[in-house]
């Protein structure tokens, strides 16, 4: 078993919706443990997420804000939801977290049995890493002593933390969420998943002793910058191999023509993700 954890903020709400439909689509429920999903927002934001929407899930559902860790935020919406990812993740019940975004729909079924291998690691792969996020990672290098020529794949959501290690690297410094905030910021412009890949690294000395460095499953992510290869992409998402999950960015919506969000939404509908095409297609336009 899992746990699902999802940061969502207000605006965000909607999308989580469809995700919790997703959920009850593709994922057998005995095959989830508890799903949090927590508010990157002020706390009346929680208010508006119904447990009902999870369907047969709604009695595992977990619903926190980010006050509940005491910190005060001084990051932007993008850099705290990745604090919460980890402090969600280290709290976890399960062995493991899959960490997603309010945009990260599933489209596949999860089998568990496929996603795991017989020594119960995750087939999650290893990624390179972008040269984005070069100057957060040569300072966790310096930081751990390791070399992250390779991080835990997919180096982005769906991403599978392991509870213990998580855990681990939330307690290894006294005021986490100070250290979080201090270095997601210049000059070191950390990431949540690059630091983890480095602390695994340093503890664990190396990555196969909990994850399998070949990838089952595959996932896609439309971003704003790759709203003009959409047809492509969309080829791929549709297609008779069709990721575990897929997803648009926010504002990559305002890229897209209406007869490529027209196709976005019957893609969702077709695959049993939402009941309306049409209320879904005023949605996102409104995004």
């Amino acid at each position: 078993m899992i746990e699902l954890i999802t940061v969502v903020f207000e605006k965000e709400i909607p999308l989580i919706k469809i995700q919790a439909n997703s959920i009850a689509q593709y994922i057998d429920s005995g095959d989830i443990e508890r799903i949090t999903v927590v508010v990157n927002d002020v706390d009346a934001v929680c208010e508006l997420i119904d447990v009902a929407w999870y369907k047969q899930n709604a009695h595992k559902v977990r619903i926190i804000a980010r006050s509940q860790w005491g910190y005060t935020n001084r990051m932007t919406g993008w850099e705290g939801q990745q604090l919460c990812k980890l402090l969600a993740a280290s709290e976890s019940v399960s062995q493991w977290s899959m960490v997603l975004d309010a945009k990260t729909w599933f489209v596949k079924r999860l089998n568990l049995a496929l996603l795991f291998d017989e020594a119960e690691r995750p087939r999650v792969g290893l990624s390179t890493v972008n040269e984005h996020f070069v100057t957060g990672v040569k300072f966790i290098e310096q930081l751990y002593n390791v070399d992250l020529a390779q991080v835990i794949g997919p180096s982005g959501v769906p991403f599978m933390f392991h509870t213990e290690t998580v855990q681990a690297l939330v307690n290894s410094v006294a005021d986490f969420a100070e250290f979080f905030q201090t270095n997601v910021r210049h000059p070191n412009f950390i990431s949540e998943f690059h630091l983890y890949s480095g602390y695994f690294l340093w503890r664990h000395k190396d990555y196969s002793k909990h994850y399998n460095p070949k990838s089952y499953y595959s996932y896609r992510n439309i971003s704003e910058w790759e709203a003009d290869n959409f047809d492509f992409i969309f080829g791929e998402v549709s297609g008779a191999y069709r990721p575990l999950t897929a997803s648009v960015h926010i504002r990559a919506y305002k890229k897209l023509s209406p007869t490529q969000v027209a196709q976005w939404c019957k893609f969702l509908y077709d695959s049993k993700i939402i009941d309306n095409e049409q209320e879904t297609l005023a949605l996102l336009n409104t995004l």
